[in-house]
C-alpha cells in the first residue's frame, strides 16, 4: 500500500538540536530504545541538520524567550519537515509564540520516553501537538549537574557567565528579578563562591557549559556527518 502523501514510511527520521553536548546526548539516549519507530540521524550543536528529517526536536535549554528565532529558522528549512520544542517550563502565551515561530509541536520534558515518541510521530504525520504538562526529566543531565544545580539554576548559571544582568536573566527565563537573586545565592553557595565574578569562572572551568565544543565539526564528532544507524547488538 502506498504511503499517504506527508506520512514518512518506516522509522521517523529526527534531528536533535541544541547549543550542548550534555543535552543532546542525554536525549539521544532515551530516544534509543525506540529507533525502530524513531531514528536519531543528526545531533546537530549551533548548526541547522545537513540531512532531511522529518522532525526536528529542538531543546530551549540556553535560549533566550525559548529561542523563537532559532525555532523560525529551523521551520524555514528545506531539509526539515517539522520542528518541535523541547522544554521544561512553559505556558499558553509561549506556547503560541512558539508555534507562531513556525512550530508544530510544543513537547514537555516531563514526558516518559514512550509518550514522547507518540508525540513525534504525532507531528511527523503533520498534526499539532501541544503537551498538557510541563516540567522536567530526571533522566537527562544538564551543564552543572554534577555541580549539583538545578535545571533553572544552570540556566541562570549560564546567563550569567555570558555576562547577563539579574534583569537581562530574568527576561530571558520569563521570571522576575528576585527570583533570579534567589537561584543566584544557591548557586554561589553550591560552587562555593562569594562573589559574581568568582562564580563566572568557576561556571566557565566546568566543561558541561562549554557550547560549541566541536564547531570545527559543526557538531558532535561521529553525530552530525555520518548518518545514525540501528545497530541490533547496540
Amino acid at each position: 500500500m502506498q504511503q499517504p502523501e506527508g506520512r514518512p514510511s518506516g522509522p521517523v527520521r529526527v534531528a536533535l538540536v541544541n547549543d550542548y553536548e550534555i543535552v543532546l546526548l542525554g536525549l539521544e539516549s532515551m530516544l534509543r530504545p525506540f529507533r525502530h519507530r524513531v531514528v536519531v540521524v543528526e545531533l546537530d550543536i549551533v548548526h541547522n541538520p545537513e540531512q532531511v528529517v522529518d522532525v526536528v526536536l529542538f531543546d530551549t535549554y540556553g535560549h533566550p524567550k525559548l529561542g523563537l528565532d532559532r525555532i523560525a529558522e529551523l521551520a524555514r528549512d528545506p531539509h526539515v519537515g517539522a520542528v518541535a520544542v523541547y522544554t521544561w517550563s512553559f505556558t499558553p502565551q509561549r506556547s503560541d509564540a512558539a508555534r507562531a515561530a513556525g512550530a508544530r509541536g510544543v513537547l514537555a520534558k516531563s514526558m516518559p520516553a514512550d509518550a514522547l515518541v507518540d508525540a513525534i510521530l504525532q507531528i511527523a504525520q503533520e498534526d499539532e501537538f501541544v503537551a498538557a504538562q510541563f516540567g522536567r526529566s530526571v533522566r537527562q543531565p544538564w551543564p552543572g549537574y554534577e555541580l549539583g544545580l538545578t535545571l533553572r539554576e544552570s540556566e541562570v548559571a549560564l546567563f550569567l557567565a555570558q555576562g547577563l544582568r539579574n534583569r537581562d536573566i530574568a527576561t530571558a527565563l520569563w521570571v522576575s528579578e528576585n527570583t533570579v537573586k534567589t537561584h543566584l545565592k544557591s548557586i554561589f553557595q553550591k560552587t562555593a563562591v562569594t562573589s559574581r565574578a568568582e562564580a563566572i569562572v568557576r561556571i566557565s572551568k566546568d566543561q558541561s557549559f562549554s557550547p560549541k565544543r566541536h564547531e570545527q565539526h559543526g557538531a558532535v564528532d561521529g553525530f552530525k556527518r555520518q548518518p545514525r544507524t540501528a545497530h541490533p547488538n547496540r
